[in-house]
């Protein structure tokens, strides 16, 4: 018998925690991450605020912009992220760390374990440019936890003797694998 599902870069960074995801679906358990129309709409939503943030700092005179929720909700992901793009990283804890890219300073935080990071950032000159830069955190980040969810599947996979049959990378890197239980 064979199963199919499809890891999903969005769904995966924005529905639940990498490491949930890959042991919940190396036991078998059917890991339901939505339809990928869902996950759009979801997507959507994420640049519309993004895009409504901007403009909100746009019209402000303030180089400290208030907490930004983030889509990070994994600490080493997040540092893993960071630390690609080339920035320098000081973790304080599980819950807070912080970098700079020139004068500007970011300040991740959360309150409890599992939520999504806050970011507040403080000495921004140049609006657009650090609206892009996060972006690319994203797209990144989405990045990491694919590939760090794809290797615990397949580790968890190889522990419970299943085998992969067939697996597919999407045009939206999506990947499709068909399993043999």
């Amino acid at each position: 018998m064979s199963v199919s599902l499809i890891l999903l870069p969005l769904a995966i960074a924005l529905g639940t925690s990498a490491g949930t995801v890959a042991v919940s679906t190396a036991v078998g358990a059917a890991a339901v991450v939505g339809s990928k129309a869902v996950l759009a709409v979801a997507a959507e939503t994420h640049l519309r605020h993004l895009k409504h943030l901007r403009e909100l700092y746009e019209k402000s005179q303030n180089n400290t912009l208030p907490p930004i929720e983030t889509i990070f909700n994994d600490a080493v992901l997040l540092e893993k992220t960071l630390k690609e793009h080339g920035l320098s990283v000081t973790v304080l804890s599980d819950s807070q760390l912080t970098c700079q890219i020139g004068d500007v300073r970011l300040d991740y935080s959360r309150q409890t374990m599992g939520e999504s990071f806050n970011v507040t950032v403080s000495g921004l000159q140049d609006i657009d440019n650090f609206f892009n830069e996060l972006e690319c955190f994203e797209r990144e980040y989405k990045q990491n936890v694919q590939s760090y969810t794809y290797n615990r599947f397949m580790e968890k996979l190889n522990e419970s003797n299943m085998r992969v049959a067939e697996e597919i990378l999407m045009e939206d890197n999506s990947i499709l694998l068909t399993i043999d239980i």
